[in-house]
């Protein structure tokens, strides 16, 4: 399971149960249905599903997006976006606005309890 790690708690976001994040354009990482371990400075929260993805550029960032996401205007949220990518032109860069669900407890340990009920069939060895 792919990690998302999260290095500041833009808006409190991460104490919801939905929430959302900018990365680089990335659809081998980034696709919805994916299941991420969410951790805030490398200490795990909890695992949450992607429900929904917009690809965008930054001049398509909107102020419900930015203050959703950082809690600051689309100005500040593009600030911070290049203080975190010194090296990345902004002006073509392809972002990932996800919006993803942090799964309960008891879900992540239903499916932990069916994949252990899983029989593996192994059939004999033919020439």
């Amino acid at each position: 399971m792919e990690t998302i790690n999260f290095s500041t708690n833009w808006n409190n976001k991460l104490t919801n149960r939905a929430f959302t994040t900018i990365r680089i354009h990335n659809d081998r990482k980034y696709y919805v249905g994916g299941e991420y371990q969410i951790t805030l400075k490398n200490k795990p929260l909890g695992v949450a599903k992607l429900i929904k993805k917009h690809t965008i550029t930054v001049n398509k960032l909107t102020d419900c997006m930015s203050y959703l996401d950082t809690g600051y205007s689309v100005p500040e949220t593009i600030n911070i976006i290049s203080k975190m990518y010194p090296n990345l032109d902004l002006s073509n860069a392809l972002f990932d606005f996800c919006l993803l669900v942090f799964k309960s407890k008891k879900d992540v340990e239903k499916e932990q309890w069916e994949q252990s009920k899983k029989v593996v069939t192994w059939l004999p060895y033919k020439d």
